[in-house]
């Protein structure tokens, strides 16, 4: 297993590992990275041929001559993804590795797949004995899938009471999902988000940048669906992108579509329309390949709507109101520098919170 600069990763051996991998999703492909986090490293353990079995993405910065993580925008996990299973002291060893490259780590998320196959090992490399400090360094964050391997009368049925009644009511208000293709066809969509959402920080013009190149190379690579939602005045309420993940993995092919950036227009109240899209979608989606089923009578074929769950509990509660299963992931966030560069940071802090008064 090594360390990788930028410059020293082979791209096509990076995606070849992604797409062949358990873990696979869009997030970590090099050519999605390289709009998040254009200068990304990686740890990457390689074969006697150098084929890459398994690889870490490293969403490196650099502030006041320190290298640290940061988790990028508009990637929800990252993590460890590999072409076949690891050995508990294989991954062990990434987070081994991790800890003694990085002493600031901010928010790194690992993903589900992690989560469920190597709970027990986190917890090992990161209990230092300090059970509030391994509490506040390695967080458990939500997510929610819902399989939409059913057809849409099974799948409605695990929907939430309240949630029928409200598609039902939403359905009479004849609302029409549009659906966008043209590159400024996103500007709307962040636009809304804007208006509806306190950003600081100055981090809105770079989200709005990094959402647009995002959208343009989903869509070249025919990955994207936006849609806006209108009412019979034709007035738009909401916009939805959706991200399309294809994974195959020994003999199971798995599409997610990710519900990757949402909002809506803040001059409707009590809006409905992004759940009644939602409903529209799955309907669309659900069960849309032959069932195929092994003699274990697991398919080999699965698609999914990712929620991309935000942590809020309103937001989460809505996600799950569709019957979706709740997914866990760890989110590393540590800070192992030196006190005196810790003060230094935080006098900085307070310096510009007292001139931004």
């Amino acid at each position: 297993m090594k360390y990788f600069k930028h410059h020293q990763i082979n791209k096509k051996k990076w995606d070849k590992c992604i797409s062949s991998s358990k873990e696979n999703i869009i997030y970590v492909f090099s050519w999605y990275l390289d709009i998040v986090s254009p200068s990304w490293e990686g740890f990457i353990l390689e074969d006697n041929e150098q084929n890459y079995l398994a690889v870490m993405p490293l969403p490196v910065k650099k502030k006041y001559g320190i290298s640290f993580l940061q988790v990028p925008l508009f990637a929800q996990q990252l993590g460890v993804f590999s072409t076949q299973q690891l050995s508990t002291l294989e991954f062990k060893a990434f987070l081994i590795l991790l800890q003694k490259q990085f002493k600031l780590v901010s928010n790194y998320p690992f993903n589900t797949t992690n989560y469920e196959d190597f709970k027990s090992e986190f917890e090992e490399v990161f209990n230092n004995q300090n059970d509030n400090k391994f509490e506040e360094n390695l967080k458990k964050y939500k997510n929610h899938h819902l399989s939409l391997q059913h057809n849409y009368s099974k799948i409605r049925q695990s929907y939430k009471r309240d949630t029928k009644y409200r598609i039902n009511q939403a359905q009479k208000q004849n609302f029409e999902a549009i659906k966008k293709i043209e590159n400024d066809d996103i500007d709307l969509l962040y636009d809304f988000f804007e208006e509806s959402v306190f950003l600081e920080n100055g981090i809105s013009n770079q989200a709005k940048t990094t959402l647009k190149k995002v959208f343009k190379i989903l869509k070249e690579k025919t990955l994207a669906e936006l849609y806006y939602i209108q009412n019979n005045k034709n007035e738009v309420l909401s916009g939805v992108l959706l991200a399309k993940s294809e994974s195959f993995y020994q003999s199971h092919f798995t599409t997610k579509w990710i519900y990757l950036f949402n909002a809506a227009n803040p001059n409707n109240n009590r809006d409905e329309s992004r759940r009644w899209f939602l409903d529209k979608f799955i309907q669309e989606k659900s069960n849309k390949v032959n069932y195929f089923e092994r003699q274990s009578k697991e398919p080999i074929y699965e698609t999914i709507l990712d929620f991309e769950s935000a942590q809020e509990k309103e937001v989460a509660r809505f996600y799950a109101s569709f019957g979706s299963k709740e997914m866990l992931f760890f989110v590393l966030d540590y800070n192992e520098l030196p006190f005196y560069i810790q003060f230094a940071q935080k006098t900085i802090r307070l310096i510009k919170q007292f001139f931004h008064k």
